[in-house]
């Protein structure tokens, strides 16, 4: 009788084991989509960067080329 119940409560923390995973599992593709949004944002950045600094570097030459008074 002992060994029943020592079963019962074995597989019980199996499925607790298996559900466990399941949510860990489901929050990692979670966690790696969020990564990938990251990266995708980070690139924008980076692209976004490089424009603001080409604008810069016109608007500096712009503005020396002007006649000073």
């Amino acid at each position: 009788m002992i060994w029943a119940i020592s079963v019962v409560l074995a597989l019980a923390g199996l499925v607790l084991l298996a559900i466990a995973a399941t949510r860990l599992l489901g929050g990692l593709k979670q966690l790696r989509f969020g990564l990938e949004r990251v990266q995708e944002r980070a690139g924008e950045l980076q692209d976004l960067q490089e424009r603001l600094n080409a604008t810069l570097a016109e608007a500096e030459r712009t503005a020396a080329a002007l006649p000073k008074k």
